[in-house]
């Protein structure tokens, strides 16, 4: 699949005074596998929000599969409707997007909701319960799930309605290191091709997997836009978006260094690091 799917120039966005997105610029081309990168309140959040048309830009300009994403264009119901066929969004907390009685009926939804038949309904439901193997929990009414699990049914209702671009907000947020290994996993070869994956994220321990670009925001604004092996690499640029901090070690001989940590864990650097 060829063709952009979100083009961003000099987008501004504000909380009452607060500018959330301050001249933000970018395109993202459909198939791309690309992680929005940054500290709290650096605008990635916001910036999802606005990929999934739930929030519009306050200034520049802003296109979604080549159409205008504005709230304009989203008053027109079938523009609407063809966008949300499209785009599908996981929140960072599944308790948000998870609100039917049962599993079964969490799979259902979206699919009902765009007019799919019955028999096509049914057997995308019996499909995506073995795919992400949740096929015990289908009479399960969500909120009694694990985290883990929460998060597995949340994705599997937006991917049941097979959305070209996936949008996905703190993934691993919350998750023990199970789920979240299994979450990864997922994201980096249970997909398919040829599907766009937007992350938001200050995970910096899974971009490596689930994203081949990465995009760092700094106080509303791009402060990196590179190959994610790049950007991990960039140590330097990773320290003043607040993505790492330093911690001290003193080992048992007594040497003592400074090394950088991300949210999880070690960032190794390379060989001039």
């Amino acid at each position: 699949m060829s063709g952009t799917a979100f083009d961003f120039q000099d987008v501004t966005y504000a909380y009452r005074s607060q500018r959330a997105l301050d001249g933000v610029s970018f395109s993202v081309q459909l198939g791309e596998r690309v992680a929005l990168l940054g500290a709290n309140g650096s605008g990635k959040s916001t910036l999802l929000r606005m990929m999934d048309a739930l929030c519009f830009a306050g200034g520049g300009t802003a296109t979604a599969l080549g159409a205008p994403l504005s709230e304009k264009a989203f008053e027109d119901e079938v523009a609407n409707f063809a966008f949300r066929r499209r785009v599908g969004l996981v929140f960072q907390n599944p308790d948000v997007q998870l609100f039917n009685p049962t599993v079964l009926d969490e799979l259902a939804f979206g699919p009902l909701q765009l007019g799919w038949a019955t028999q096509r309904v049914k057997d995308a439901i019996e499909a995506t319960l073995h795919r992400f193997g949740i096929a015990h929990l289908k009479d399960r009414p969500p909120h009694r799930l694990s985290g883990g699990e929460k998060k597995r049914v949340a994705i599997a209702s937006v991917i049941i309605t097979e959305p070209d671009v996936l949008l996905l907000d703190e993934p691993t947020a919350a998750l023990d290191p199970k789920s979240r290994a299994d979450l990864v996993a997922f994201l980096a070869h249970g997909l398919g091709d040829g599907r766009t994956v937007i992350a938001a994220t200050h995970d910096l321990d899974i971009i490596d997997d689930i994203s081949d670009r990465a995009i760092v925001l700094s106080e509303g604004k791009v402060a990196a836009d590179a190959p994610t092996l790049d950007i991990l690499h960039d140590i330097d640029l990773l320290r003043r978006t607040h993505l790492v901090f330093e911690h001290h070690h003193r080992h048992g001989d007594g040497h003592e260094h400074d090394h950088p940590h991300g949210v999880h864990g070690h960032i190794h650097q390379g060989p001039e690091g």
